[in-house]
């Protein structure tokens, strides 16, 4: 029987190593974000940017988890914004079909917030799957509202709860089904018939439901179909507006002539990593050299004037952190700036990057304002003094 520990140690391992892949598809969508894109293309490109990210957090939040042994500190998201991101991810599969898509969200619901964002969007997105799949024609409505406990007790005050149903005009469940309907590995007749699936997604978003103290029920509409109706705890918190997630580019014509000659050396093992930020660096209107471990970049700062160098942390042989050390050790480059780059900084703190003499950390997935910006503050100002972060 394999050990729990090393179970939970393999699957953080797999979240980790997704950080890559995921970093690299948000980079790329953000390029392709920065040339002229019409309406329908824009907002297509938005989902796609705002689907890596709510991956990239499940990733980040599985990682601290079995490296804490704790839960993740929760934080609070608004949840109109959680059900835009998950109705947009299906309107384009609705789309497709033909399927009218509707998302309404009621007044009162729209400063509800919750702590448990993750959860609350893996069972959304199960249902929304279920009943786009499901329904061949007609249409699918998803209504969002304040709403009371499944259970509510009258005598004192009540908590304040969120109600979201998901009503399709498909097929409808067969009653017969029903009874075993949120059951682990129970397909119904119409799923078998026509897709492939595993029978765990209402099971898993009803044990979602009951582990944040809601409900998740099946309501059988007169007009034929499906509603489910799910009602989890919500907080009171400030409406939010949606925040643009293409960023403009730095464009080269933007930068000035000290920027445009600033020579950077990228090093970074990856060769996916490597190409997203050489296409950057030619945006922003640097030069630059890569190289690809840590050796190969002490060998390769003799031979040019680097006016930074983007290190990555996590390489096989010489980590970025060895590699930062043997440079600072070398008095011809204790004053040339190292830009850390790391999908993991919650494994390295910020205290022992700075020891090893990086004057900047970014994130991966690579946000490109943040990389600019990094660059800029890296650059000699006129005075002479050394750009400090």
């Amino acid at each position: 029987m394999p050990d729990r520990d090393d179970e939970a140690v393999k699957l953080a391992l797999l979240a980790h190593d997704l950080r890559t892949p995921l970093a690299a598809m948000r980079l790329t969508a953000e390029l392709i974000g920065s040339k002229p894109l019409d309406e329908d293309q824009f907002e297509k490109l938005s989902i796609l940017i705002r689907s890596i990210d709510a991956l990239t957090d499940m990733t980040g939040e599985l990682v601290e988890a079995v490296r804490s042994g704790e839960e993740p500190a929760p934080s609070q998201q608004n949840v109109a914004d959680i059900m835009r991101d998950c109705a947009e991810l299906f309107q384009v599969a609705a789309d497709e079909k033909g399927l009218v898509f509707r998302l309404h969200i009621e007044p009162d619901a729209c400063d509800l917030v919750t702590s448990q964002a993750a959860e609350l969007r893996r069972i959304v997105t199960t249902l929304l799957d279920n009943a786009v799949k499901y329904t061949d024609l007609g249409s699918v409505d998803v209504g969002v509202s304040k709403s009371t406990p499944p259970a509510a007790d009258h005598t004192g005050e009540e908590p304040d709860f969120v109600g979201v149903s998901i009503t399709d005009t498909g097929p409808g469940i067969d009653p017969e089904e029903e009874t075993r309907l949120f059951r682990p590995f129970s397909r119904g007749k119409r799923g078998l018939e026509t897709t492939e699936g595993s029978g765990l997604g209402l099971w898993g978003a009803a044990c979602q439901s009951r582990k944040l103290g809601g409900q998740l029920r099946l309501v059988r509409p007169e007009a034929g179909g499906s509603r489910f109706e799910l009602r989890v705890p919500a907080q009171r918190g400030i409406s939010s507006e949606r925040q643009p997630v293409l960023e403009n580019i730095p464009r080269a014509e933007k930068t000035n002539a000290a920027a445009a000659a600033a020579h950077v050396l990228i090093v970074d093992d990856n060769e996916t990593n490597c190409r997203l930020m050489s296409a950057l660096m030619e945006s922003f209107g640097y030069s630059f050299d890569v190289v690809h471990s840590g050796d190969e970049a002490l060998e390769a700062l003799p031979r040019h004037a680097y006016d930074a160098v983007l290190l990555d942390l996590n390489m096989p042989g010489k980590s970025g952190v060895e590699t930062a050390r043997e440079i600072k050790a070398d008095p011809t480059y204790f004053e040339l700036p190292l830009i850390a780059v790391t999908a993991a900084l919650e494994a390295v703190g910020e205290a022992q990057l700075h020891a090893a003499g990086f004057e900047d950390v970014i994130a991966k997935p690579l946000s490109p304002a943040d990389l600019f910006a990094a660059l800029e503050r890296a650059r000699v100002p006129p005075d002479g003094s050394e750009a400090v972060s």
